[in-house]
Protein backbone atom coordinates (compact mmCIF):
# COMPACT_ATOMS: atom_id res chain seq x y z
CA UNK A 1 0.00 0.00 0.00
CA UNK A 2 1.26 3.18 -1.24
CA UNK A 3 1.47 6.36 1.63
CA UNK A 4 1.06 10.00 0.41
CA UNK A 5 3.37 11.14 2.83
CA UNK A 6 6.57 11.78 1.86
CA UNK A 7 9.45 10.40 3.14
CA UNK A 8 11.95 13.02 4.99
CA UNK A 9 15.23 13.62 2.75
CA UNK A 10 18.38 11.99 3.96
CA UNK A 11 20.17 14.47 5.74
CA UNK A 12 23.07 15.33 3.03
CA UNK A 13 26.50 14.35 3.48
CA UNK A 14 29.05 17.19 4.37
CA UNK A 15 31.77 17.90 1.96
CA UNK A 16 35.43 18.92 2.94
CA UNK A 17 36.70 22.09 0.58
CA UNK A 18 38.56 19.94 -1.42
CA UNK A 19 35.82 17.54 -2.55
CA UNK A 20 36.63 18.69 -6.13
CA UNK A 21 40.43 18.07 -5.75
CA UNK A 22 39.85 14.60 -4.29
CA UNK A 23 37.48 13.85 -7.71
CA UNK A 24 39.53 15.29 -10.34
CA UNK A 25 42.45 12.60 -8.35
CA UNK A 26 39.97 10.32 -9.03
CA UNK A 27 39.25 9.32 -5.55
CA UNK A 28 36.72 6.78 -4.56
CA UNK A 29 34.42 8.28 -1.83
CA UNK A 30 32.71 6.85 1.60
CA UNK A 31 30.45 8.26 4.22
CA UNK A 32 32.06 8.67 7.69
CA UNK A 33 30.39 10.70 10.46
CA UNK A 34 27.97 12.65 8.24
CA UNK A 35 31.06 13.78 5.28
CA UNK A 36 31.78 12.15 2.11
CA UNK A 37 35.42 11.76 2.07
CA UNK A 38 37.96 10.23 0.04
CA UNK A 39 38.17 6.25 0.97
CA UNK A 40 41.46 5.83 -1.52
CA UNK A 41 42.97 7.13 -4.79
CA UNK A 42 45.17 4.18 -5.86
CA UNK A 43 44.72 1.57 -3.31
CA UNK A 44 44.90 1.81 0.28
CA UNK A 45 48.32 -0.69 0.29
CA UNK A 46 49.82 1.58 -1.78
CA UNK A 47 48.88 4.82 -0.14
CA UNK A 48 49.77 2.97 3.31
CA UNK A 49 53.14 1.83 1.69
CA UNK A 50 53.90 5.35 0.88
CA UNK A 51 53.60 6.78 4.34
CA UNK A 52 55.85 4.21 5.46
CA UNK A 53 58.32 4.32 2.77
CA UNK A 54 58.36 8.50 1.29
CA UNK A 55 55.21 10.59 2.17
CA UNK A 56 51.53 11.05 2.09
CA UNK A 57 49.22 13.75 2.35
CA UNK A 58 45.85 13.61 4.38
CA UNK A 59 42.80 15.86 3.61
CA UNK A 60 41.84 15.55 7.52
CA UNK A 61 39.40 18.87 7.60
CA UNK A 62 36.42 16.92 8.67
CA UNK A 63 38.15 17.06 12.35
CA UNK A 64 36.78 19.83 14.22
CA UNK A 65 38.48 22.62 15.71
CA UNK A 66 37.35 24.50 18.79
CA UNK A 67 39.45 26.89 20.70
CA UNK A 68 38.64 27.55 24.60
CA UNK A 69 40.50 30.93 25.77
CA UNK A 70 40.49 33.49 28.69
CA UNK A 71 42.29 33.96 31.60
CA UNK A 72 40.84 31.05 33.83
CA UNK A 73 40.97 28.64 30.87
CA UNK A 74 43.73 26.68 31.74
CA UNK A 75 42.37 26.36 35.28
CA UNK A 76 39.10 25.29 33.90
CA UNK A 77 39.98 23.04 31.46
CA UNK A 78 41.85 21.34 34.43
CA UNK A 79 38.50 20.39 35.53
CA UNK A 80 37.02 18.43 32.43
CA UNK A 81 40.30 16.19 31.23
CA UNK A 82 42.72 14.10 32.40
CA UNK A 83 45.76 15.34 31.52
CA UNK A 84 47.33 17.97 32.96
CA UNK A 85 46.49 21.42 31.46
CA UNK A 86 47.35 23.85 34.18
CA UNK A 87 51.30 22.83 33.40
CA UNK A 88 50.95 22.20 29.59
CA UNK A 89 53.50 25.07 28.20
CA UNK A 90 52.31 27.52 24.91
CA UNK A 91 53.65 25.69 21.73
CA UNK A 92 53.05 22.28 22.99
CA UNK A 93 49.93 19.68 22.76
CA UNK A 94 48.76 16.90 24.70
CA UNK A 95 46.34 14.36 24.21
CA UNK A 96 43.41 13.21 26.51
CA UNK A 97 40.36 12.02 26.70
CA UNK A 98 37.65 13.69 27.89
CA UNK A 99 35.12 11.76 30.45
CA UNK A 100 31.73 11.65 32.00
CA UNK A 101 30.71 11.33 35.54
CA UNK A 102 31.10 7.36 35.02
CA UNK A 103 34.75 7.84 33.68
CA UNK A 104 33.50 7.14 30.50
CA UNK A 105 35.69 8.16 27.44
CA UNK A 106 33.26 10.79 25.44
CA UNK A 107 35.84 11.73 23.21
CA UNK A 108 39.81 11.88 22.80
CA UNK A 109 41.67 14.32 21.59
CA UNK A 110 44.63 16.51 21.27
CA UNK A 111 44.84 20.09 22.92
CA UNK A 112 47.26 22.51 22.12
CA UNK A 113 48.03 25.60 23.91
CA UNK A 114 48.77 28.53 21.57
CA UNK A 115 49.18 30.86 23.58
CA UNK A 116 49.29 31.04 27.80
CA UNK A 117 45.00 31.84 27.86
CA UNK A 118 44.26 30.13 24.54
CA UNK A 119 43.73 26.65 23.77
CA UNK A 120 43.06 24.63 20.37
CA UNK A 121 40.93 20.93 21.18
CA UNK A 122 41.02 19.34 17.83
CA UNK A 123 37.61 16.61 18.14
CA UNK A 124 36.43 13.80 15.96
CA UNK A 125 34.27 14.48 13.59
CA UNK A 126 30.80 12.64 14.81
CA UNK A 127 31.48 14.49 18.45
CA UNK A 128 32.34 17.88 18.00
CA UNK A 129 28.89 19.36 18.48
CA UNK A 130 28.58 17.00 21.57
CA UNK A 131 31.63 18.38 23.22
CA UNK A 132 31.24 21.73 21.98
CA UNK A 133 27.95 21.79 24.03
CA UNK A 134 29.51 19.92 27.00
CA UNK A 135 32.52 22.93 27.13
CA UNK A 136 29.50 25.42 27.13
CA UNK A 137 27.80 24.07 29.78
CA UNK A 138 30.84 23.68 31.91
CA UNK A 139 33.16 26.49 31.38
CA UNK A 140 32.39 29.45 33.53
CA UNK A 141 33.49 33.19 33.49
CA UNK A 142 36.98 33.39 33.10
CA UNK A 143 36.97 31.26 29.86
CA UNK A 144 34.80 30.57 27.05
CA UNK A 145 34.85 28.26 23.97
CA UNK A 146 34.51 29.35 20.30
CA UNK A 147 33.36 26.76 17.16
CA UNK A 148 35.94 27.06 14.49
CA UNK A 149 34.53 24.22 12.00
CA UNK A 150 33.42 26.11 9.61
CA UNK A 151 37.04 28.28 9.51
CA UNK A 152 39.82 26.19 10.71
CA UNK A 153 40.39 22.92 8.74
CA UNK A 154 43.62 20.09 8.90
CA UNK A 155 46.08 19.03 6.17
CA UNK A 156 48.35 15.78 7.70
CA UNK A 157 51.53 15.26 6.18
CA UNK A 158 53.05 12.23 7.40
CA UNK A 159 55.81 9.83 6.42
CA UNK A 160 59.80 9.69 6.83
CA UNK A 161 60.01 12.84 3.86
CA UNK A 162 57.85 15.34 5.19
CA UNK A 163 60.28 17.43 6.99
CA UNK A 164 62.00 17.76 3.92
CA UNK A 165 59.10 18.83 1.94
CA UNK A 166 58.16 21.24 4.45
CA UNK A 167 61.51 22.30 4.56
CA UNK A 168 60.97 23.48 0.99
CA UNK A 169 57.88 25.37 1.72
CA UNK A 170 58.06 26.61 5.43
CA UNK A 171 60.35 28.68 7.47
CA UNK A 172 59.28 26.07 10.48
CA UNK A 173 60.94 22.78 10.15
CA UNK A 174 60.57 19.89 12.08
CA UNK A 175 64.28 19.81 12.80
CA UNK A 176 63.20 22.74 15.39
CA UNK A 177 60.22 21.44 16.32
CA UNK A 178 60.03 18.66 18.46
CA UNK A 179 57.33 15.88 18.67
CA UNK A 180 53.63 17.42 20.29
CA UNK A 181 54.99 21.18 20.10
CA UNK A 182 53.47 23.81 17.37
CA UNK A 183 53.93 26.98 16.26
CA UNK A 184 52.65 29.49 14.43
CA UNK A 185 54.42 30.46 10.31
CA UNK A 186 53.74 30.44 7.32
CA UNK A 187 53.63 27.34 4.57
CA UNK A 188 53.28 28.36 0.72
CA UNK A 189 52.52 31.77 1.87
CA UNK A 190 49.88 30.90 4.04
CA UNK A 191 49.09 31.43 7.96
CA UNK A 192 49.13 28.11 9.47
CA UNK A 193 50.07 26.87 12.68
CA UNK A 194 52.17 23.17 12.52
CA UNK A 195 51.56 21.17 14.96
CA UNK A 196 54.11 17.94 15.16
CA UNK A 197 51.39 15.64 15.53
CA UNK A 198 49.37 12.62 13.56
CA UNK A 199 47.53 9.83 13.41
CA UNK A 200 49.77 7.44 11.60
CA UNK A 201 52.57 6.41 13.79
CA UNK A 202 54.87 8.25 11.25
CA UNK A 203 56.97 11.34 11.69
CA UNK A 204 55.46 14.43 9.92
CA UNK A 205 52.96 17.48 10.82
CA UNK A 206 49.69 18.87 10.67
CA UNK A 207 48.70 22.18 9.35
CA UNK A 208 45.94 24.05 10.51
CA UNK A 209 44.57 26.61 8.47
CA UNK A 210 41.79 28.90 6.79
CA UNK A 211 39.45 26.87 5.04
CA UNK A 212 40.01 29.27 2.09
CA UNK A 213 43.37 28.40 2.27
CA UNK A 214 43.39 24.13 2.21
CA UNK A 215 42.81 23.91 -1.48
CA UNK A 216 46.12 26.48 -2.23
CA UNK A 217 47.98 24.20 0.67
CA UNK A 218 46.80 21.56 -0.86
CA UNK A 219 47.91 21.28 -4.79
CA UNK A 220 51.69 23.46 -3.71
CA UNK A 221 52.13 20.66 -1.21
CA UNK A 222 51.59 17.72 -3.74
CA UNK A 223 53.75 19.33 -6.42
CA UNK A 224 56.50 20.26 -3.97
CA UNK A 225 56.70 16.74 -2.68
CA UNK A 226 56.60 14.94 -6.03
CA UNK A 227 60.08 14.33 -6.04
CA UNK A 228 59.62 12.98 -2.61
CA UNK A 229 57.49 10.40 -3.75
CA UNK A 230 54.75 11.85 -2.30
CA UNK A 231 51.07 10.34 -2.50
CA UNK A 232 47.47 11.85 -2.07
CA UNK A 233 46.26 9.21 0.74
CA UNK A 234 42.29 8.20 1.73
CA UNK A 235 40.44 7.20 4.84
CA UNK A 236 41.08 3.78 4.15
CA UNK A 237 45.14 3.90 4.46
CA UNK A 238 44.68 6.42 7.40
CA UNK A 239 42.87 3.92 9.36
CA UNK A 240 45.17 1.04 8.65
CA UNK A 241 48.16 3.36 9.66
CA UNK A 242 46.46 4.25 12.83
CA UNK A 243 45.68 0.80 13.81
CA UNK A 244 49.41 -0.92 12.94
CA UNK A 245 50.74 1.84 14.94
CA UNK A 246 48.25 0.65 17.97
CA UNK A 247 46.35 3.94 17.79
CA UNK A 248 42.52 3.29 19.33
CA UNK A 249 39.51 5.00 17.10
CA UNK A 250 37.03 7.18 18.71
CA UNK A 251 33.92 4.92 18.27
CA UNK A 252 35.31 1.85 17.25
CA UNK A 253 37.72 0.87 19.85
CA UNK A 254 36.88 4.10 22.12
CA UNK A 255 33.06 5.10 23.21
CA UNK A 256 31.06 6.22 26.16
CA UNK A 257 30.90 2.87 27.61
CA UNK A 258 35.01 2.27 28.25
CA UNK A 259 37.07 4.25 30.37
CA UNK A 260 40.97 5.28 29.80
CA UNK A 261 41.78 2.23 32.29
CA UNK A 262 40.36 -0.39 29.98
CA UNK A 263 41.48 1.03 26.78
CA UNK A 264 45.28 0.85 27.74
CA UNK A 265 45.04 4.57 28.24
CA UNK A 266 46.26 4.58 31.93
CA UNK A 267 49.21 6.82 30.78
CA UNK A 268 46.90 9.67 29.93
CA UNK A 269 45.52 9.84 33.14
CA UNK A 270 47.15 12.35 35.70
CA UNK A 271 46.57 11.42 38.66
CA UNK A 272 48.78 13.80 40.84
CA UNK A 273 46.89 16.90 39.49
CA UNK A 274 43.28 17.00 41.77
CA UNK A 275 40.21 16.50 41.11
CA UNK A 276 38.59 15.84 37.39
CA UNK A 277 35.94 14.75 35.89
CA UNK A 278 34.72 10.98 36.00
CA UNK A 279 37.91 10.38 38.71
CA UNK A 280 36.23 9.13 41.24
CA UNK A 281 34.50 6.69 39.14
CA UNK A 282 38.07 5.58 38.06
CA UNK A 283 39.79 5.30 41.60
CA UNK A 284 36.94 2.46 42.19
CA UNK A 285 37.72 0.52 39.24
CA UNK A 286 41.16 0.88 39.62
CA UNK A 287 40.68 -0.25 43.81
CA UNK A 288 38.46 -3.10 42.32
CA UNK A 289 40.24 -4.18 39.29
CA UNK A 290 38.92 -3.92 35.00
CA UNK A 291 37.15 -6.78 33.95
CA UNK A 292 38.17 -6.44 30.06
CA UNK A 293 41.73 -4.38 28.45
CA UNK A 294 42.39 -3.27 24.84
CA UNK A 295 44.19 -6.10 23.44
CA UNK A 296 46.17 -6.66 20.29
CA UNK A 297 46.33 -9.55 18.41
CA UNK A 298 47.89 -10.83 15.28
CA UNK A 299 46.31 -14.20 12.91
CA UNK A 300 48.22 -17.32 12.98
CA UNK A 301 46.20 -18.57 10.12
CA UNK A 302 44.35 -17.13 7.04
CA UNK A 303 41.39 -14.90 7.79
CA UNK A 304 41.05 -11.09 7.93
CA UNK A 305 39.67 -10.12 11.07
CA UNK A 306 36.26 -7.25 11.25
CA UNK A 307 34.88 -5.47 13.99
CA UNK A 308 32.36 -7.31 15.73
CA UNK A 309 34.17 -10.71 15.06
CA UNK A 310 33.83 -13.11 18.29
CA UNK A 311 37.10 -13.70 20.03
CA UNK A 312 37.06 -17.06 21.89
CA UNK A 313 39.47 -18.47 24.24
CA UNK A 314 38.83 -22.32 23.92
CA UNK A 315 35.42 -22.79 23.67
CA UNK A 316 34.63 -19.94 25.75
CA UNK A 317 33.53 -16.90 23.46
CA UNK A 318 35.46 -13.67 25.87
CA UNK A 319 35.41 -10.78 23.21
CA UNK A 320 35.10 -9.10 20.31
CA UNK A 321 37.23 -7.38 17.66
CA UNK A 322 36.99 -3.38 16.97
CA UNK A 323 39.52 -2.78 14.53
CA UNK A 324 41.10 -5.55 12.45
CA UNK A 325 43.02 -5.14 9.16
CA UNK A 326 45.27 -7.09 6.39
CA UNK A 327 48.83 -5.23 6.22
CA UNK A 328 51.50 -5.87 3.53
CA UNK A 329 52.75 -9.63 3.47
CA UNK A 330 49.73 -11.16 4.40
CA UNK A 331 49.86 -10.05 8.18
CA UNK A 332 46.69 -9.74 9.35
CA UNK A 333 45.99 -8.07 12.91
CA UNK A 334 43.18 -6.63 14.79
CA UNK A 335 42.14 -4.83 18.66
CA UNK A 336 39.32 -5.99 20.77
CA UNK A 337 38.65 -6.49 24.35
CA UNK A 338 39.42 -9.22 26.11
CA UNK A 339 39.78 -10.27 30.32
CA UNK A 340 43.03 -8.88 31.69
CA UNK A 341 44.04 -12.49 32.15
CA UNK A 342 43.55 -13.00 28.29
CA UNK A 343 45.41 -9.88 26.89
CA UNK A 344 48.76 -10.75 27.81
CA UNK A 345 51.18 -11.29 25.11
CA UNK A 346 51.53 -14.93 23.92
CA UNK A 347 47.84 -15.31 24.63
CA UNK A 348 46.41 -18.03 22.33
CA UNK A 349 42.99 -16.96 21.28
CA UNK A 350 40.57 -17.39 18.22
CA UNK A 351 38.42 -15.03 16.10
CA UNK A 352 35.35 -16.30 14.88
CA UNK A 353 35.51 -15.18 11.18
CA UNK A 354 32.71 -16.47 8.33
CA UNK A 355 31.06 -18.92 11.31
CA UNK A 356 34.75 -20.73 11.53
CA UNK A 357 37.46 -19.84 14.36
CA UNK A 358 40.58 -18.48 13.23
CA UNK A 359 43.79 -19.17 15.13
CA UNK A 360 45.14 -16.22 16.32
CA UNK A 361 47.58 -14.61 19.65
CA UNK A 362 47.54 -11.59 21.67
CA UNK A 363 50.96 -9.94 20.69
CA UNK A 364 52.08 -6.70 21.96
CA UNK A 365 51.59 -3.08 20.54
CA UNK A 366 51.94 -1.30 18.56
CA UNK A 367 52.33 -3.66 15.47
CA UNK A 368 54.69 -1.04 13.95
CA UNK A 369 57.12 1.46 15.60
CA UNK A 370 58.89 3.97 13.55
CA UNK A 371 63.07 3.79 13.81
CA UNK A 372 64.11 7.20 15.37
Amino acid sequence: MSSDVASPPETALKKTPLYPLHAELGARFCSFAGWELPIYYSSILREHEAVRTKAGLFDVSHLGHLEVSGPEAAAQLQLLVTQDMVSLEPGRAIYTPMLNSRGWIMDEMIFYRLEPGRFRPVVNAANGDKILAWLKARLRGGAGVEDLREKVGTLALQGPNAAEILKALSSITLDHLPRYHAAAGTVAGKSVWVGRTGYTGEDGCELFAAVEDLPDLWKTLLKTGEPFGIQPVGLGARDTLRLEAGLPLGGADLDEKTTPLEAGLDWTIEWKKGPFMGRDALERQRREGITRRLAGFEMKAPGIPRPGCAIFQGENKVGQVTSGTMLAQNRAVGMGYVPPQAARPGTRICIEIHHRKVDAEIVKLPFYRRKR
